[in-house]
């Protein structure tokens, strides 16, 4: 039986059926819906970082803020730089500010740098989903049924654009 305080359930899903409708989700979604459930992830365990960090748990913090930063590693890997340009450019130093912000926050122990990078992510997710939204109403697809209602094709240039117009509200000098 699991204590109150016990660290192994932070970041984890906690319903069985949660976590495979979730497994579901995954398998079925697009890539423009993985980058959207990607961020949602990340945004997620850095909020329950903030939990954590307010409650004096360094196992469950560390573990969360590990695992946002291993979201952000996974996204800057899957960047295309020759396909990308400047949006990949751009992305790239945006997920490497974002890592240090979480490391500075780990280090200090100070819940700010988390609170900007959730800003962030949550500025890139609306960017995604607006794109994705975007990109489905082109297809003829509906739009109203949430993720699952995304185009299924890889980002096209139109999504790259608008992605990138929303980075003149990130104000990131990294």
């Amino acid at each position: 039986m699991r204590s109150a305080g016990d660290s192994r359930e932070h970041c984890m899903p906690t319903h069985h059926s949660a976590s495979r409708y979730q497994e579901v989700g995954v398998r079925t979604a697009s890539p423009m819906e993985l980058v959207v459930l990607l961020y949602d992830a990340a945004i997620a365990s850095l909020q329950k970082a903030h939990e954590e960090m307010a409650a004096r748990n360094i196992p469950g913090r560390t573990r969360c803020l590990n695992k946002a930063t291993a979201i952000l590693t996974e996204l800057q890997a899957t960047l295309n730089f020759e396909a990308g340009g400047n949006i990949t450019l751009s992305l790239d130093r945006l997920y490497r500010y974002m890592k240090q912000q979480i490391f500075q926050a780990n280090l200090h122990q100070d819940s700010t740098p988390l609170k900007e990078v959730v800003n962030l992510l949550s500025t890139l997710r609306e960017a995604w989903v607006s794109s994705a939204e975007s990109a489905a109403r082109k297809a003829g697809q509906p739009t109203d049924a949430g993720p699952a209602a995304l185009n299924p094709a890889p980002l096209p240039l139109s999504a790259a654009e608008s992605i990138s117009s929303h980075f003149s509200n990130l104000n990131v000098t990294a």
